[in-house]
């Protein structure tokens, strides 16, 4: 950061985006490093051993209020379910009603959509849904009404 400024690059955005599943708190580089925060929002379900069928509330409910308490825009740099453990629609349904009124802080949220990810479990994981006409249905239906939420 500090040797675009010097250079004089002022058509930069730093984005800081911890993993919110690690103790990412003290990392936190400083208010003159960052103009955004951002994270994920990624349900693996069952898939691991190590993981549940998480709600949107569990995975990024709880880090929430730190990362809105820096005062910068947040955004949801990969958001998505896998169908392994639970129901995938509903977990989309629960996870975007009503999403700018719970997380008003967040000011972007980009579907992550990948068919072949395997860079943490090491096998071939599915994130897309843009085939899948219930859960693009329902990802159409549920985001169309936060037209009607005020920030």
């Amino acid at each position: 950061v500090t040797r675009f400024k010097v250079a004089g690059a002022e058509n930069v955005v730093w984005v800081w985006s911890p993993h919110v599943a690690y103790e990412y708190y003290p990392y936190y580089p400083g208010d003159e490093y960052v103009d955004w925060v951002a994270t994920q929002v990624l349900n693996y379900g069952t898939v691991a051993p190590w993981s549940r069928w998480w709600s949107v509330g569990e995975i990024f409910g709880n880090h929430y209020a730190y990362l809105a308490a820096l005062n910068k825009p947040i955004m949801v740099a990969e958001f998505s379910s896998l169908a392994v453990g639970g129901d995938r629609s509903a977990w989309f349904r629960d996870a975007l009603h009503d999403f700018p009124a719970r997380f008003p802080a967040v000011k972007a949220l980009l579907f992550f959509h990948h068919a072949n990810d395997a860079t943490i479990t090491y096998q071939q994981l599915d994130w897309s849904f843009a085939r899948d006409s219930t859960i693009s249905k329902v990802v159409a239906e549920t985001i169309s009404g936060w037209k009607s939420i005020k920030n």
